[in-house]
């Protein structure tokens, strides 16, 4: 019997982010930021390349879809591509028939003949199960919260992994169009933030830099400080910060690696640098 579905690399078109909208805002009726043109900002406008993804149709319907936004990175001392997965969605009529697994087969597929050597994702308690299928765990991410800055140790580590952010880069990461970010100052030490959604607490993406804004930054929030993300040379000990228990977080993340070179590799988890500008929480 001939396969009932089509399978499709994602189309960057205004056609191609509205079906791609369409789906997801049926799957998950609660994020009402996923528009086209929320899509089109992530996927399309990223400096670093547009996002790899595919899509599943069921005659001109569509019904399954994944993607991941693509960066440069340090991996292990060596400069390489890597993606991060940002959306994946089966439509409730078309589960149970390993959609999703076929979807990111392609992908990975499409990725590796495009030269990305790794791809990364955040699992909460119900999706990192099935994402261990395809991929491999790193470690849990720190979540912890506080007032002011963490502060960085002169350790000499260096990073199995960090993300390579170029000033052009952050720039699109602030164009979010659903985005509430703001630059501030700790000890006169620069840091970007993003509206949690929680009554005085700003969550911490970045540290260090200051981005030129294409838009005008938005007021503060806080006082609060929300950290989530992995980074070892923090000293910790050293910073007005608090881990958040396991049974208080809502939906604690793991983040995954699945290797595209067919070597099997993994960077070292004690050394992996994660932070909250390099993944889509906020």
């Amino acid at each position: 019997m001939a396969d009932e579905y089509r399978f499709e690399m994602l189309k960057h078109d205004a056609r191609g982010y509205e079906q791609v909208s369409n789906l997801l805002r049926q799957v998950f009726p609660k994020a009402r930021h996923l528009t086209p043109r929320y899509l089109e900002w992530h996927y399309g406008r990223n400096p670093d390349g547009k996002a790899v993804g595919c899509n599943a149709f069921a005659g001109d319907d569509m019904v399954g879809h994944m993607a991941a936004v693509v960066f440069p990175c340090r991996l292990e001392g060596e400069d390489r591509r890597g993606m991060y997965t940002v959306n994946g969605a089966v439509h409730p009529g078309h589960r149970g028939r390993r959609l999703q697994s076929r979807i990111s087969a392609a992908m990975f597929e499409e990725a590796a003949r495009l030269g990305y050597a790794f791809c990364l994702a955040t699992g909460n308690k119900w999706s990192t199960g099935p994402l261990l299928t395809r991929f491999r765990m790193l470690r849990p991410l720190e979540a912890r919260i506080g007032l002011g800055l963490p502060r960085l140790r002169d350790s000499g580590l260096e990073p199995s992994f960090e993300r390579t952010w170029s000033e052009e880069a952050l720039r699109w990461r602030m164009a979010n169009p659903e985005g509430r970010y703001a630059q501030v100052r700790s000890a006169n030490r620069p840091a970007l933030l993003s509206a949690t959604g929680l009554p005085g607490v700003g969550a911490i993406l970045h540290q260090d830099r200051v981005i030129e804004s294409p838009a005008p930054p938005g007021p503060a929030p806080g006082p609060l400080r929300l950290w989530l993300g992995l980074d070892p040379r923090i000293d910790w000990k050293g910073s007005a910060f608090l881990p958040i228990p396991m049974r208080l977080r809502p939906s604690p993340l793991n983040l995954v690696y699945k290797d595209l070179t067919g070597g099997g590799f993994l960077p070292d988890p004690d050394r992996v640098v994660f932070r909250g500008v390099d993944f889509d929480a906020y």
